[in-house]
C-alpha cells in the first residue's frame, strides 16, 4: 500500500509504501514529522474496521430511543381505558425488554395497535400518534446502510481522538490523507479546518484488520490511572458530565485495553506465537502476565513476582510484546507501529529487538518503526536482508517536514552518524594537542 500526505500532523507532504517492514527514520527532534505516519495509518485502520459497529449502535440507539416514547405514550393511553395500572404496566414492559430484538418488539406494537383501534376504542388523536411513530420505527429498522457516511463518521471520531489539537499542520487550512494499493485508490480524505474529515469517494476494502501503536513502555506503570480512563472515542454527552474523568489518546487506550485483555487466544495457539514468545522470554529471563486479582501487571521471574513498576524500561519494552502475542494481536494482516523504541534500550537490546520485529514481519504482521538510532536502522537492515525481506522493507527519511517515496538509508546514516564524526574530529584534535 501506498500513503500519500498532504499539510497532516508535522508533515508538509510524505510519500512511503507501507511494507512488511517500514522504517522512518529523522533525528530526535518534535519537528520533523516521523511519528506522524503511524498515527495517520492507525487512525484510518480503526476506523474503517469498527465502522460497522457504530453504525449498529447508532441505529440501535435512535430505536430504542423512541421505543422509549412509544412506551409513555402507550402506557398514558391505556391508563385512561383501564382502571388496573399493574395490567398496563404488564401489557406494555415488552417495549422496554432488553431481552427482546426490535422487529419482535415491532411486530406486537402493531398487533396491540389493531386491538386498540377495533377493541379498545383509543381516542382518534392518542392513536393516529402512536401510528406515526410505529411508521418512523419501521423506517429506522428498514434504514439501508450509508457506508460512506458512517466511515466518515467513524474517521471523524478517530482522528479527534487521537490528535490532541489539530490533524492540520499548523498555519495550513486544509489537508489530504489517500491511501492506494497500486494504481487502486482505497481511501481519499480531506481535512479542514476544526479536524472536519471528508471523504472524496467511495472507501476500498483495506486488507488491515488491526493497529496497534506502541508510544512508550512506560504505560504499564499507569494501570491506576488508564484503568479509569477514555479516549475521545468512548465518551459521550453524559461521561463529558462526570468530572474528573481521566482522558487519554486513542493509541494509548487501545493499547492498555489490549494488554490486559485475558489471554483467551492461548486456546488457539499457533507455534510461530509460542515460539516468538519464547526467544522474548530467554531475552529477559521472564515474563511479564496481567494479574487479574492484583489488578496491575507484574514480572514473573525464577518463580518470583516483581512490581512491574520495579522493572527496567527494557524489559517492558519486551513484556509488552509478550503480552501481546499472548493476546492474540500479532496476526497476519495486521499492523504494529513502534514509536522510537530505542528510547528505553541499550544498544545490545536494540539489536535484539529489530530481530524480533523482522521476524514479527516475515509472518505477515506490518511492521511500521520510527527511529533516530543508527543501531536500530542497522540492526533492521542487517535482519530484513538475512530473512530475504530486501524487497519488502523501506527505509524513508523524515527531513523538512517531508518524506520522500524513495530508499533513503544511506542519507539517514550520514544524519544520524554525525555525533559520531564530531568525536571523531575531537579525537584528532587530542591527538594534535599531544
Amino acid at each position: 500500500m501506498r500513503l500519500v500526505l498532504e499539510n497532516i500532523g508535522m508533515l508538509k507532504n510524505a510519500e512511503l509504501n507501507l511494507e512488511s517492514l517500514s522504517v522512518i527514520a529523522g533525528e530526535n527532534d518534535n519537528g520533523n514529522g516521523k511519528s506522524t505516519v503511524g498515527k495517520v495509518v492507525f487512525c484510518i485502520v480503526k476506523a474503517i474496521n469498527r465502522y460497522k459497529e457504530d453504525l449498529q449502535e447508532s441505529k440501535e440507539y435512535k430505536i430504542n430511543e423512541k421505543l422509549d416514547q412509544v412506551y409513555f405514550d402507550l402506557r398514558r393511553a391505556l391508563m385512561t381505558l383501564v382502571d388496573e395500572p399493574t395490567e398496563v404496566i404488564s401489557r406494555v414492559s415488552y417495549l422496554r425488554d432488553p431481552e427482546l430484538k426490535s422487529d419482535y418488539k415491532l411486530q406486537l406494537l402493531h398487533d396491540d395497535l389493531l386491538d386498540l383501534e377495533s377493541r379498545w376504542k383509543i381516542d382518534e388523536r392518542s392513536l393516529h400518534a402512536l401510528k406515526q411513530s410505529y411508521s418512523e420505527l419501521l423506517k429506522l429498522v428498514n434504514e439501508p446502510e450509508n457506508t460512506k457516511k458512517s466511515i466518515e463518521n467513524a474517521l471523524n471520531k478517530v482522528f479527534t481522538s487521537e490528535f490532541d489539537s489539530s490533524v492540520l499542520l499548523n498555519g495550513e487550512e486544509q489537508g489530504f490523507i489517500r491511501l492506494f494499493e497500486d494504481d487502486l485508490k482505497l481511501i481519499d480524505i480531506k481535512v479542514s479546518a476544526a479536524n472536519k474529515i471528508k471523504l472524496l469517494s467511495d472507501v476500498e476494502p483495506v486488507e488491515l484488520k488491526d493497529a496497534t501503536f506502541i508510544e512508550s513502555p512506560l504505560i504499564l506503570n499507569n494501570h491506576d490511572l488508564l484503568i479509569r480512563s477514555q479516549s475521545g472515542l468512548n465518551l459521550s454527552k453524559r461521561s463529558l458530565s462526570r468530572l474528573g474523568m481521566p482522558y487519554t489518546t486513542l493509541h494509548t487506550k487501545d493499547l492498555f485495553d489490549k494488554l490486559k485483555e485475558l489471554p483467551l487466544g492461548e486456546l488457539f495457539d499457533s507455534e510461530e506465537n509460542t515460539v516468538f514468545r519464547d526467544s522474548i522470554h530467554r531475552i529477559v529471563n521472564g515474563e511479564i502476565i496481567y494479574d487479574n486479582d492484583k489488578k496491575d501487571f507484574i514480572f514473573n521471574k525464577d518463580g518470583k513476582s516483581i512490581s512491574i513498576k520495579n522493572t527496567a524500561s527494557g524489559i517492558k519494552v519486551f513484556g509488552i510484546l509478550q503480552l501481546l502475542s499472548k493476546n492474540s494481536f500479532l496476526n497476519k494482516n495486521s499492523m504494529l507501529i513502534f514509536d522510537e523504541p530505542e528510547n528505553h534500550l541499550h544498544p545490545n537490546w536494540q539489536l535484539k529487538l529489530a530481530k524480533i520485529l523482522v521476524e514479527l514481519a516475515k509472518n505477515g504482521v506490518y511492521v511500521l518503526v520510527s527511529s533516530h538510532s543508527p543501531y536500530m536502522i542497522e540492526a533492521l537492515k542487517r535482519f530484513s536482508d538475512s530473512a530475504d525481506l530486501e524487497q519488502k522493507t523501506g527505509f524513508y527519511l523524515a527531513e523538512n517536514n517531508t518524506i520522500e517515496n524513495r530508499n533513503r538509508l544511506e542519507d539517514t546514516f550520514r544524519i544520524l552518524s554525525e555525533p559520531f564524526e564530531i568525536f571523531r574530529k575531537m579525537d584528532e584534535e587530542l591527538l594534535k594537542d599531544e
